[in-house]
């Protein structure tokens, strides 16, 4: 739809000089026609509005296709995170099992779950395990921020978008009154 418009205002835009000087001829040939076929400077202004139109509302979809990701971005942020914390949870319990594992070998063994290797053993699989576990909701965390980061940004950029089509629409608008009253 967007760039049926703007092609429509484009076509408009560049013959409106050319459709004008036709209209004035065909005006004066035929003599009665002359009122139902619009001037020079009508067309001109129908022109300079469809063009101002298309330009706004193609920055309307940019903005609002720029929303739509950011909104996209933010979901996959959140999505980041929890599976950061699943992840995490999932460490835990390795770390458990692991711990769980090492008493139960040393108490099969004979030589006791509490001996000093097996304690020092298990210190260490703690640490680990509350390393990884760390490990994984800093890197969830991190992906959630950068996710949302991108969100940012891909909305600013629609907002920018919107803005630098008002300003053109405005320019253009204003090219076009020139060249169709600034001459006289």
């Amino acid at each position: 739809m967007a760039e049926t418009l703007i092609a429509l205002t484009a076509a408009i835009g560049t013959s409106a000089a050319a459709t004008g000087a036709t209209a004035t001829a065909v005006a004066g040939a035929a003599g009665g026609l002359a009122s139902l076929i619009p001037s020079a400077s009508t067309l001109g202004l129908i022109s300079t509005g469809l063009t101002a139109a298309g330009t706004v509302y193609g920055g309307l979809q940019a903005k609002a296709g720029a929303e739509a990701e950011g909104k996209q971005l933010k979901t996959k942020g959140d999505e980041e995170r929890a599976i950061g914390q699943r992840k995490a949870m999932q460490a835990r319990r390795e770390k458990e099992l692991t711990q769980s594992r090492i008493q139960a070998v040393a108490a099969a063994s004979g030589g006791g779950a509490s001996d000093d290797s097996i304690t020092a053993l298990m210190q260490g699989v703690e640490r680990q395990g509350d390393y990884n576990s760390m490990l994984e909701l800093y890197q969830g965390n991190s992906g959630r921020n950068k996710a949302y980061a991108s969100a940012s940004a891909r909305r600013a950029e629609g907002r920018s978008a919107l803005t630098g089509s008002v300003l053109g629409a405005v320019g253009k608008a204003g090219a076009n009154l020139y060249s169709i009253y600034g001459r006289k």
